[in-house]
This record gives C-alpha cells, structure tokens and sequence, in this order.
C-alpha cells in the first residue's frame, strides 16, 4: 500500500522583516535617484533646510570684485567659486560657542530671503569697485526615512550686492559640483532694511 505523503510535513517560514527591510532599501534608492533628478527651486531648499531639525550651520562670509559660481572641471576634479578678489571677512559655526551670535545672524539672513520679493533674473553678475558679500553656508540637517536616520548636507551661496542691496543665488537647487549649475540664471531679492542690518553685523564680527 502506497505510503501518503504528508502534506504537513515540510514548511517555509516566509521572512517578513527581510522582506520589509529590502522593500524599504528599494524606496529609498527610488526616492534618491528621484531627488538628483528633479530641480528645486532655491528659495524652496532653503526653506525646507531651516524648517528641518538643523544639526550643524558653518561656512564664511567673504567680499568679492567679481562673481564667478560656475563648475568647472580638471583632470575628473570638480571645483566652483572661482570668484576674483576674495577676502575673507567673517566665519561661522555652530560648534564653537563663540560663534553663537553670527549663528543667529545667518540663520536669520536665510529666514529673511523667503519673505524677500523677487527682482530681476540675470545671466550674470558685473564686476564692480563696490563688490559683493559672499555668504558660503553649509546647513546639515536631520534626515528621516521610516525606521531609518541619517543627516543631509545642503550648501548654499548667497550674493549680496553691497551698491544695490539686492541678493541673489541660484535660480534651481542642484549638489554644488553639478554642472547643471552652469545653465543656471540668478534669482535677485530685494534687501530689506532687516536684512542690511544683519548682513552688516556679520561682516563685521571680526
């Protein structure tokens, strides 16, 4: 008599948490490529950094002749800045308690841009005697993605026309070696008097 096989005798115990995990990996790597793709408007990244939980905020203030934010290439290393008569006026960062005031300064000089109206889009910036001040900050803030944390960096470049009182930057947020930077125009923002003031205290912190 043929023995009956036992339907119950074997079984695979399906691994859900692996299966999550791997799930929650492809998001993610979805999410990531999304995010290099797409453009933000600067104003935008901005905002979205200062609402975040911010870890770190450092970076200089530096006046310049003449404005260069173009990515340029040599030998697969990648460089920008390449502005004319730098001098570096002003440091900041939120690791050093003496810096606690400037901190404050820069974090409202980027608060300010967003009520800021809007004025010309430019190609480019003049050379001018008078020059610009030069805000370079990075902001690294709190990243998180379901069960998963981390950190993001942002860095943004401000450009204050002394002459004029008007800030400009980047018309779209891209990572500050991409050459997609190169297409870009330059949003210009009207300076309130809020703005002058803390623009003025800050370069003259040290």
């Amino acid at each position: 008599m043929a023995r009956r096989r036992n339907m119950y005798g074997k079984r695979r115990k399906i691994r859900y948490g692996r299966i999550a995990f791997l799930a929650a990996l492809l998001v993610l790597a979805a999410l990531g490529a999304f995010s290099i793709l797409r453009s933000t408007v600067y104003q935008d990244a901005i905002d979205d950094a200062m609402n975040s939980q911010i870890m770190k905020v450092s970076g200089t203030v530096s006046s310049v002749s003449k404005v260069d934010p173009k990515v340029y290439t040599n030998e697969g290393i990648r460089y920008t800045n390449q502005h004319e008569g730098i001098k570096r006026l002003a440091s900041f960062d939120t690791a050093i308690a003496e810096d606690s005031d400037r901190n404050k300064q820069v974090k409202s000089l980027l608060e300010n841009l967003s009520v800021s109206d809007e004025t010309e889009l430019v190609t480019e910036l003049p050379q001018k005697e008078g020059g610009y001040y030069w805000m370079d900050v990075s902001v690294v803030v709190e990243d998180k993605f379901l069960v998963f944390e981390g950190e993001e960096q942002y860095n943004f470049d401000l450009y204050y026309d002394i002459e004029n009182s008007k800030v400009y930057v980047r018309e779209k947020y891209h990572d500050e070696f991409s050459t997609r930077n190169n297409k870009q125009k330059l949003q210009g923002y009207e300076a309130d008097a809020e703005f002058k003031s803390l623009m003025e205290k800050l370069v003259q912190a040290e």
